[in-house]
């Protein structure tokens, strides 16, 4: 039986990486979401030569672009899907608390908090077809309370917090359901845009981020052998890259 992964930010060199690797196996159906399938030429090229990728549009920070998602699904996912991976997000960290002016939070809490909750809402009645019925939020360590460390994300970590609680509460609501719901951290993934943010950070943290950095497709195999190995046990955790289980 086929099983279908749907993927937020498929365009973003970590999604298209996890939706890279999906994609060589057999017996898997691939939803990639896109703010603009005009932008995806590698997604586009993907599909055509795998034949198990389908890209549907879809901004998570936009109502009417979610709003918009069940008319696509309808097409493209009519038997359901078993794997909700939530990881289109915004990573803008580089403010205090102090300084961070007030878009940012909203920016942030609109893709990295709302958005996976308004698709997830969708997508929720196609999750009830299948019997895997995994949802992933792809979230981060800056969120973890307990191993804070001493610089300022503001928006970004309260942001991954926020999604942590989500994902903690639906792994309650849902039990009932045979869901399995976690957060899951990818790690340090130095791509272009991160590697011109944390030169502005400390030395110290630029260095405790080189120890543990990934490229986006180490990233998707790490990421994807957590999702694989996934339990009833692991419902409601909060689990890093490696498999190892990071506190709240």
């Amino acid at each position: 039986m086929t099983a279908t992964y749907f993927i937020t930010g498929a365009n973003g060199q970590i999604g298209y990486a996890v939706v890279e690797e999906l994609s060589k196996r057999s017996d898997v159906k691939i939803i990639a979401t896109v703010r603009s399938i005009e932008k995806a030429e590698k997604l586009i090229s993907l599909k055509k030569k795998t034949g198990n990728v389908e890209i549907v549009t879809l901004d998570v920070a936009s109502e009417e672009s979610v709003d918009a998602l069940d008319e696509q699904l309808k097409k493209v996912a009519p038997d359901g899907i078993d794997v909700y991976i939530a990881n289109a997000g915004i990573f803008n960290p580089l403010f205090t608390v102090k300084d961070a002016p007030r878009h940012i939070w909203l920016d942030h809490y609109k893709a990295n908090v709302l958005g996976p909750i308004l698709t997830y809402q969708v997508l929720y009645p196609y999750l009830l077809k299948k019997d895997t019925r995994k949802i992933i939020f792809i979230s981060s360590r800056n969120s973890s309370i307990s191993q804070y460390f001493p610089f300022s994300v503001s928006a970004y970590g309260q942001s991954k917090a926020a999604l942590n609680y989500t994902g903690k509460e639906l792994s309650s609501e849902l039990e009932a359901e045979n869901f399995t719901v976690i957060s899951l951290s990818p790690g340090v993934v130095l791509n272009e845009k991160a590697a011109g943010l944390i030169v502005h950070l400390p030395a110290e943290v630029q260095e405790a981020f080189k120890k543990e950095q990934n490229s986006p497709q180490d990233c998707a195999i790490k990421q994807l052998k957590v999702i694989d190995g996934l339990t009833k046990e692991s419902n409601g955790k909060f689990f890093n890259y490696d498999g190892s289980e990071i506190p709240w």
